[in-house]
This record gives structure tokens, sequence and C-alpha cells, in this order.
């Protein structure tokens, strides 16, 4: 975990003024709290959580350990550069490239299902994964046969684009409430890390990666987390819950996130429906901003939603221990 904290810190430094470079075309190396208030942060923030996670994962070799293979391993790992490449791109195309569109929303959703239908077909070839999900509820299990890949990487999708809404709408520093994803996912790395069997260590990583990030991340922002850091965390989140083979935590841990993607889809129905708009902001994190209400003021706010998912994730846990 400290490995991947101190990488994500340290490159921070280093590749905030080359992200800056291709949003202003002008690099400087110096770092201030100036860059906020003449709109010189770049997004890009997944980029410095990747080096934390790959330098965690180097140092580690927790992803060999995987289903007790390396293919395996490095498939996880794969799976969350793959995902991240794709946010990454988003990024480029609209901060250096200044196409504010980016890819198309359909192309790119199509593009995070097929990498995590791929992913989960490899783990059930090589048998670290089962078709029957444990259900809550004392409801047993579901087997789900050939529709465990389609439909669990339908859910994965959901969940990762759940992330692209939860402080921000696809990286717009508009709507960006720094710290607010990141806090998130260091606490849901966390539970995987003392509870997640399989994804511990990649759970100490994840977390230790998206602390190093907070750093430059946290209010006044030196670096949005963009659609590249997005991408990331709702990639890791999704791994650390299939490698733990309670797939129910996909829906169960970020709350928050569910809850901010939920208030957008309603705020656009209310608005086709009736012509008027529910909420000042697009979700519930920009509604307040646009109320005068700080990050920090909003990140607490969110952080008891967290803490209802973890622990609803924690009595999960303890429930499948029983049965698995």
């Amino acid at each position: 975990m400290f490995i991947a904290f101190l990488t994500s810190a340290v490159s921070g430094r280093w590749l905030i003024p080359i992200f800056r470079f291709f949003k202003t075309g002008m690099f400087e190396a110096r770092i201030g709290s100036r860059m906020v208030s003449d709109g010189t942060s770049p997004r890009f923030g997944g980029a410095v959580a990747l080096t934390g996670l790959l330098a965690g994962a180097a140092v580690y070799s927790v992803f060999p350990v995987v289903g007790g293979t390396y293919s395996l391993g490095w498939a996880v790992l794969a799976y969350i550069l793959l995902v991240f490449l794709i946010g990454f791109l988003q990024d480029y195309i609209k901060q250096k490239l200044r196409r504010p569109a980016g890819i198309k929303l359909m192309h790119e959703v199509l593009y995070v299902w097929g990498v995590s239908f791929c992913f989960l077909l490899l783990l059930e070839a090589n048998g670290a994964v089962t078709t029957s999900v444990l259900l809550p509820f004392r409801w047993g299990f579901l087997e789900m046969g050939l529709f465990y890949c389609p439909v669990i990487s339908f859910v994965m999708t959901f969940v990762i684009c759940t992330f692209c809404v939860h402080d921000s709408f696809g990286g717009e520093e508009e709507y960006s409430t720094g710290g607010l994803t990141t806090v998130s996912v260091l606490l849901i790395s966390l539970f995987f890390a003392v509870l997640g069997e399989g994804a511990s260590m990649l759970g100490y990583i994840l977390a230790g990666a998206a602390a190093g990030l907070l750093i430059w991340e946290l209010s006044p922002p030196k670096i949005y987390l963009g659609q590249s850091g997005q991408m990331l965390f709702g990639a890791g989140f999704c791994a650390m819950a299939i490698i733990s083979l309670r797939e129910m935590l996909l829906i169960i841990l970020p709350v928050s996130a569910i809850m901010e993607f939920t208030a957008a889809f309603i705020r656009y129905f209310y608005y086709v429906k009736t012509k008027k708009v529910l909420l000042s902001g697009g979700s519930i994190h920009s509604h307040l901003k646009k109320k005068g209400y700080g990050d920090m003021f909003i990140i607490l706010l969110f952080i008891p939603l967290d803490a209802v998912g973890i622990i609803t994730g924690i009595m999960f846990m303890l429930y499948s221990f029983k049965l698995m």
C-alpha cells in the first residue's frame, strides 16, 4: 500500500505539468493553488493513480496470486488497463484535441461491456469464477449458466458508468467535486483489503494509489480525476468484486455512486416529460456546487452513504463466509 501511495503521490508532481501542457499548450513545472483560479488544472487523474497501481503490482506481485496462476493475475491487470485506456482516450480527445463530444457514449459503453465480457470468459474458462451468484437474505445461490458472462458484464458496465457520474460528468471540470470519487474508492478498497480474501492485496494497492492521487485532487484540485480516473477506479472496483467471488457487492458497495447516477437519470427524464429542471446541476453533487457548497462539505456529506454501503457489504461478507 505504501509503495502505491508513494508512487502515485510523487508521479503527480511530474505528470501534472505535462497534462497541463495538454490543456494550455504551455509547459510550466511549478504547481500551485492558482491553477484553479486560472483554469489550468488538467484532467488525467487516472494516469497518476495508475502509476501507483502498477508500482504496487510490480513490488508486491499481487496479480499472480489471483486464481493461483500468473495468467489470471495478469488478466486482472489487463482488464483494468483496457478500461482505463478508453477513459484516457476520452480525456485526450476532449482536452488535448479540443473535441468536447469525445467518443460516442454508445461506443464507449459497448467497448467496456466487451472488455468486461472477455475478462469474465477468461476467468470462467480457468475456473477462477463460477456461474453461481450468491444472493442476500438467505436466498441461496442463483445459477446463471450461460447468462453469467453477458449479464454480469452488463452489471460491471453499469457500475463503471455510475463512477463516471459520481463526481463529474464524463470528466468535465465544471461538474467536478475534487476527491469525491477518490474518497469513495479509498474506503471501498480498504473494505476489500480487510475482507476481500483473493482481492485483499489488490484492495491495499488500489487504496494506496487513491490516497496518493488525493493529495493532488482535494480542493483546490491541482488535477481532476477525469474520465481516465473514473474508468480506472470503476474497473478496479469491479475486478475486486469479481475475484472475491461476491458479485452482489457490485451493487451493494457503491451506494453514493449509484445514487448519483439515479439522480441524474431521474433529472433527465423529468426534464423530458415536464421541460422543467429538477436540480440546478446534473446530479446531486453538482446541484450542491451550484448552491455554493464547497468540495469538502460535499465529500463529508457523501461519506455516510459510503459507510452504509460498506456496513451492508460487511454484513453480506459475514453471511457469505458461512456458505462459501
